[in-house]
């Protein structure tokens, strides 16, 4: 099924160029994270089917991997399909999500601007956090409350690692990815299982959202003026 909230790449059709370079840049922020995990115990939030999951158990077999996600069917799903030794699956809300050992990194990618209270996000991932630990997480840095119905937040850079300094966590490495706007099928009106595409019928909601909050649309004008038609995303490692 082809969804804007989550990627399959089981289900994604290898010859749909949009989907892969979708996938692309999800499999990018996982690459990135895996090269920079620290410690040997390891928290996927919100990890989805778990795809990016096995990879960081994958490329780093010394290491205790756990995902969690507050959807049984993606976990349900990650069980079946991403199987490993040093792998473990958790259905739990990443809000309130608790362990009686600390863990030295936790991945959190395209995370926080799903959650309804950032802040009370990243408070329990400090409190799950080893003393030297580190959070490696994303977030976009453009407009997209308009255009996906699932985001709750929007983030400049500044406000972003701003999340992370209320717990002494300062960025170190971190790198940009840009995605340029699809605009084919942009006001299909095909269900879900019909979809050619994850963003097809994606202006349906642009519009709908700007009769109910008009004055968003100039904070999307501005950011098509600095950044033209695409998307940006930060992925950034916090370290104390």
């Amino acid at each position: 099924m082809h969804t804007i909230e989550r990627i399959y790449p089981k289900d994604l059709d290898p010859q749909n160029l949009d989907d892969q370079n979708t996938l692309r840049i999800h499999m990018e922020r996982y690459e990135f994270a895996s090269r920079h995990l620290h410690g040997l115990r390891i928290l996927d939030m919100a990890c989805g089917c778990g795809y990016g999951t096995a990879l960081l158990a994958e490329r780093h077999p010394d290491k205790q991997v756990t995902g969690v996600d507050i959807d049984p069917d993606a976990i349900a799903y990650a069980q079946q399909h991403y199987r490993l030794p040093n792998l473990t699956y958790v259905c739990a809300d990443a809000q309130r999500f608790g362990s009686e050992q600390p863990f030295d990194s936790i991945v959190s990618l395209e995370t926080i601007e799903h959650l309804p209270d950032p802040y009370s996000l990243t408070d329990n991932y400090a409190r799950l956090l080893a003393a030297d630990g580190q959070v490696i997480a994303s977030v976009p840095i453009t407009p997209t409350l308009d255009g996906n119905p699932h985001h709750l937040h929007d983030f400049s850079r500044r406000s972003f690692f701003g999340l992370f300094r209320r717990h002494g966590l300062a960025p170190r490495e971190h790198f940009e990815q840009i995605q340029w706007w699809q605009f084919k099928g942009l006001f299909s009106k095909r269900p879900d299982q019909a979809k050619q595409h994850r963003s097809e019928g994606v202006g349906n909601a642009v519009l709908a959202y700007y009769r109910k909050h008009p004055l968003y649309l100039f904070a999307r004008l501005a950011s098509m003026l600095r950044y033209g038609f695409s998307n940006r995303y930060l992925t950034c490692a916090f370290r104390r």
